[in-house]
């Protein structure tokens, strides 16, 4: 989903947090959030022009924020951060409102079938149609309160779009900002090698469940016999480590074709085996510290992962460099221009907050709402 807001105090030290609450660890939980805020269905949080948000949507938000941060009442921390955490929620739940009515007013329409995969997503993560129920009926929230939830940040980059529509980025100003910062790392590129792969595959999970159902074993017989199975399978990779110096040392025929005929790994078999170019991170250590390990052409003996046994051949390397300013160019022109659009919208949430007729009720208004708003 896109990332949300960042307007308020509180986000520089919990925004992830704040921004992400809805699809929590805690779904289906039924917690509810305690510690001062009314709990009735009906009651309300604030109004933003005379539109209410209801108190249920805030004792959501932070029910996730508690058990997602893992916060103790009990403690001094815990309670300051609980505080942060409530004054959070009630300003990105105004954020959010105030948005929502400016795309309203601007008649700006979300993208259907953007909106129903972030919808479908929603649903994805918090495990299924049966779960995101129990956990609406949880919260006494309704199936369109939950995905005016998911909706809520795609206005916010509609709006943020809109606003910044406007705005560049000079070729001189990203030279300028290149030449400020290529040494920092986000301008570096690691250490990269391509390389391609024979996978027989041999999990032992796998291999158990399989022997089990087959053979009927169990106890030490099947420890025994998926031993001697993932032996049999590290041999038949050694073998087709073999069969590429048949016509005699350094004669590696035809690495692709055996991939094509031996592999068990379907993504990348019908390519030769093929990985393309990956950094160090981009699959098991084992297979990383051996790929690496390896000179151009060279083959390596079979490497086990989780995924079985594995023949590497170090296709070619490439040094870890800078990234030069013709390649850093794209990148840098969206993310600066993603950062103007976001300070934009940041300021007229600024003057949005000023102008409209907000009102929020007293239990929530704590720490610097208090001074910001007056009582409903």
């Amino acid at each position: 989903m896109p990332k949300p807001l960042q307007t308020s105090p509180f986000k520089n030290a919990l925004a992830p947090l704040v921004c992400a609450l809805l699809l929590a660890a805690c779904a289906g939980s039924g917690q509810q959030a305690s510690g001062g805020a009314q709990s009735q269905s009906d009651a309300t949080v604030a109004t933003v022009e005379g539109r209410a948000i209801p108190t249920r949507l805030f004792e959501m938000y932070l029910a996730n924020g508690r058990e997602g941060l893992g916060l103790d009442e009990r403690t001094e921390e815990g309670r300051r951060k609980l505080a942060l955490l409530r004054e959070g929620v009630v300003s990105e739940l105004l954020d959010r409102e105030l948005i929502r009515q400016e795309a309203e007013r601007r008649r700006l329409r979300l993208d259907e079938e953007f909106v129903a995969e972030e919808e479908r997503r929603a649903v994805e993560q918090l495990g299924g149609e049966e779960k995101l129920k129990a956990y609406l009926s949880a919260r006494g929230l309704s199936r369109e309160e939950f995905m005016e939830t998911v909706r809520a940040p795609l206005y916010a980059l509609l709006l943020r779009r809109v606003l910044g529509r406007d705005l560049s980025v000079t070729d001189e100003e990203l030279k300028t900002f290149y030449e400020a910062h290529k040494t920092d790392a986000e301008f570096q590129m690691p250490e990269r090698v391509a390389a391609s792969h024979v996978l027989v595959a041999a999990r032992p999970s796998v291999i158990e469940a399989q022997l089990r159902e087959e053979r009927g074993l169990a106890g030490n017989a099947l420890r025994k016999a998926v031993d001697e199975e993932v032996a049999r399978r590290r041999a038949r990779a050694e073998g087709v480590r073999l069969r590429l110096f048949k016509g005699g040392l350094g004669r590696q025929a035809d690495f692709a074709a055996l991939a094509r005929e031996f592999s068990d790994d379907a993504a990348t078999r019908e390519q030769g085996g093929a990985l393309g170019l990956f950094q160090r991170g981009a699959h098991s250590k084992a297979f990383d510290d051996a790929a690496f390990a390896l000179k151009e052409g060279e083959v390596s003996a079979p490497v086990q992962t989780e995924f079985g046994f594995h023949v590497i051949k170090l296709e070619r390397r490439e040094p870890a460099r800078t990234l030069t300013f013709e390649e850093a160019a794209p990148d840098l022109r969206r993310r600066l221009l993603a950062q103007r659009e976001a300070e934009t919208l940041k300021s007229w949430l600024a003057s949005a907050r000023r102008s409209a007729k907000i009102r929020i009720a007293e239990p929530f208004r704590i720490g610097a709402l208090r001074e910001e708003f007056p009582a409903l």
